[in-house]
């Protein structure tokens, strides 16, 4: 029997807030003194993470590259179809020498694909990891190198360009009559050998001129919480603080103001101030594993819980019939199927009302569900209107 495993996660009652009197904007950023874990009155948990924690500038998100390239020097792990054989006489014509297809011989090179994501604000000549992955039957990258290669951006425009030695994890060992992998290394890391070779064009103001940070767990709550603390730590500046949305809060400043080092001394200071944060009421179940994740609080209404499942097998076997031993006849294989039914049912258990999710799942442990019978179970308290919090399935 698989025991669920129960995973709780602390949100926030009520709103602490860092005070951090400041008098001007250029005044650099001071220490904040408040304790990011603390129990409330009611005894539930406060976490005050950093303000540069919980958000992101809105305005600077990162760029997903992508490319195609060549491993060259596989010791017989690579790939031989037409695809990959077409790319290295493609890259051998542009050096100059004149070949056909069939001159090319694959099984120590391998077609791949090129993945990685170009940061905010970076800079050229900039170094990056870049993901390398096989795109044909290849089964080991060990021991290969990437010859250059381009990675574009969605603009269609090359940002990154890779070259270098793969580095890979696991083994593959075999003999003539044997062989055993581990971890096997279809995909690889070209470590710091992207380089970036264009800058994006990034700012750290909107279009309106303004600083707007989005809230990485948007609620209201989060949003006039985060508003708060910058408002506190800009307190005595001209800059106006206000929540736009649940996912995004706005410094507005002066034009005078609006410089990339107000911005930066903003950021630095505003992300250094602690606010209370709450979590979502949600549970989250993974439906292979039988994983529940819920936050701490979210409650069910009185109910009772009960499962019945009836379980219908064919089985078919076959079954060696034989002749007398002085009989004219032969050895035959006769097919035969046998129907088995099996009914399973728990007792009802009584939810008491107010319970959280972890009293929950005690109860349907004793009553040994399975992590299959356990998504039916929260599934069917969310349709009924008894679970308190948003289910989310996977």
């Amino acid at each position: 029997m698989r025991i669920p495993t129960i995973l709780v996660c602390l949100p926030i009652a009520t709103g602490l807030m860092a005070q951090l009197p400041l008098p001007a904007l250029p005044q650099d950023p001071t220490p904040v003194s408040v304790q990011p874990v603390q129990q409330n009155s009611s005894g539930e948990t406060v976490l005050s993470p950093r303000i540069r924690n919980v958000t992101r500038l809105h305005n600077s998100m990162p760029h997903q590259l992508l490319g195609i390239g060549i491993v060259t020097g596989l010791a017989n792990t690579g790939s031989s179809d037409r695809g990959t054989r077409q790319a290295i006489l493609n890259v051998v014509r542009q050096l100059g020498l004149n070949l056909s297809i069939a001159d090319v011989v694959g099984g120590t090179t391998a077609l791949v694909s090129l993945t990685c994501t170009l940061p905010p604000f970076a800079k050229a000549g900039q170094q990056l990891d870049v993901k390398v992955e096989v795109l044909s039957d290849t089964t080991s990258l060990r021991g290969g190198e990437l010859l250059r290669a381009e990675l574009k951006g969605v603009d269609g425009l090359t940002y990154v360009v890779a070259q270098g030695a793969l580095v890979t994890a696991g083994f593959t060992a075999s003999g003539s009559n044997a062989s055993a992998s581990k971890n096997p290394s279809a995909t690889a890391w070209l470590h710091n050998n992207g380089l970036v070779v264009r800058e994006e064009q990034t700012s750290f103001f909107s279009e309106s001129g303004a600083l707007e940070l989005q809230v990485l767990n948007p609620s209201p709550y989060n949003a006039a919480s985060i508003a708060a603390g910058v408002r506190t730590a800009l307190d005595g500046s001209a800059a106006i603080v206000s929540p736009v949305d649940p996912s995004l809060v706005r410094i507005e400043l002066p034009d005078a103001d609006r410089t990339n080092e107000n911005a930066l001394r903003i950021l630095n200071l505003v992300g250094n101030v602690r606010v209370a944060i709450e979590n979502p009421a949600r549970v989250l179940i993974d439906q292979t594993s039988g994983t529940v994740l819920a936050g701490e609080g979210v409650l069910i209404s009185p109910c009772v819980v009960g499962l019945g499942e009836l379980t219908i097998a064919v089985v078919n076997e076959d079954e060696i019939v034989q002749p007398n031993p002085f009989g004219q006849g032969t050895t035959e294989r006769v097919g035969r199927s046998r129907v088995e039914v099996s009914t399973t049912s728990t007792d009802l258990q009584k939810v008491g009302g107010g319970a959280t999710v972890a009293e929950l799942l005690q109860n349907l442990r004793q009553l040994g569900m399975t992590p299959a019978q356990l998504v039916l179970v929260f599934q069917a308290l969310d349709q009924g209107g008894f679970l308190h919090a948003e289910l989310e399935v996977r």
